[in-house]
């Protein structure tokens, strides 16, 4: 009998929690709202501003607005406002706002505007529009415009264009096309059009175009 009686406690203990781990898990279809902690799923017109440490995964076209340290997952064509520290890792054809030190991991073909010191990961063929401070890590096949001060580091066959005071770190075949006063440090097959007051360090296996007072320093390897 005590048996018995453990083990109806134990189910009873597991449904409950069962039961109490899916109330806090909130299911939204459309209509503004709003969580401060917990989970949520976000589907088809839902539209949700997440505070504090809620996680929220969102799909279709869905809005959402992450606040504080709210973790965010977009797939579909959802469109997501980050701000405050919030992370967020965006796939398919989402599109995400970043400001005020958020935190984005993005691939496929999403596309992120990105700014406040911000800090983006990028993957496959997302396009990137950096300023104001932004800190940019591109890989693959992804595109890149930078102004304001953004510091950039691309890999593979990433396309860049900056203006201003960016700095870009470039690899692999990378093509950069800078204006202002840009800092390229560039290696391996990168290739670098340079204008205006744009400085180039470039190893010798990087082609290099100079127009107008850009200058060259060849760097060494």
């Amino acid at each position: 009998m005590k048996v018995n009686a453990l083990l109806l406690g134990a189910v009873l203990s597991c449904t409950t929690l069962a039961a109490y781990s899916f109330e806090k898990t909130q299911l939204f279809h459309y209509g503004q709202n709003e969580m401060h902690s917990g989970t949520a799923i976000v589907r088809e017109t839902g539209h949700v501003d997440a505070y504090g440490t809620t996680q929220v995964q969102a799909y279709d076209q869905s809005e959402i607005k992450a606040y504080d340290k709210a973790q965010v997952e977009a797939y579909g064509h959802t469109v997501v406002y980050a701000n405050a520290e919030s992370k967020v890792t965006a796939f398919d054809n989402t599109r995400v706002f970043a400001s005020d030190h958020a935190e984005i991991d993005a691939t496929g073909s999403s596309t992120v505007q990105a700014g406040g010191n911000s800090n983006v990961i990028a993957h496959g063929n997302v396009a990137i529009v950096a300023k104001d401070h932004a800190t940019i890590k591109a890989y693959d096949h992804c595109t890149v415009f930078a102004a304001d001060n953004c510091k950039i580091e691309a890999h593979g066959d990433v396309t860049v264009m900056s203006l201003g005071n960016v700095n870009v770190t470039a690899s692999d075949n990378v093509n950069v096309r800078a204006y202002g006063s840009c800092v390229i440090d560039a290696t391996d097959n990168a290739v670098i059009d340079a204008n205006d007051k744009t400085t180039v360090q470039a190893t010798k296996t990087v082609k290099v175009e100079l127009h107008d007072a850009a200058k060259q320093i060849l760097a060494k390897g």
